[in-house]
């Protein structure tokens, strides 16, 4: 007899299920501040990007590369952005550049090489 796994409720949130009223604020204040404003959202999901490459955080940089590409932006924007990153955080930033160029060749941006 084949045992089959029991289906699992999704995981919740520990931040909101401990401190819900905390958790609100943030979105709404993260929801205010990357969405529309004075500055196109392209251009502040570009900068996340190059806050993301200095911050060495892989899953925020795969967030911001796909955000910033469903906002149109370039080829050369994207190396810019990166290349701000890098040259800001330094070498140890090198592998999370990396990354973040897989993750264009992944969305297409990038020719395969």
């Amino acid at each position: 007899m084949v045992e089959t796994a029991k289906p699992t409720a999704p995981a919740r949130d520990p931040l909101e299920v401990n401190d819900a009223d905390f958790a609100a604020q943030f979105d709404a204040l993260y929801g205010s501040t990357w969405g529309a404003g004075a500055i196109p959202a392209k251009y502040k999901e570009l900068t996340g990007v190059s806050i993301s490459v200095v911050t060495r955080c892989e899953p925020c940089l795969a967030h911001h590369l796909r955000m910033a590409h469903g906002q149109k932006a370039t080829k050369d924007e994207f190396v810019e952005a990166i290349r701000l990153g890098l040259l800001t955080g330094g070498s140890i930033t090198i592998p999370t550049a990396r990354y973040g160029y897989k993750v264009l060749q992944d969305l297409g941006v990038l020719n395969s090489r």
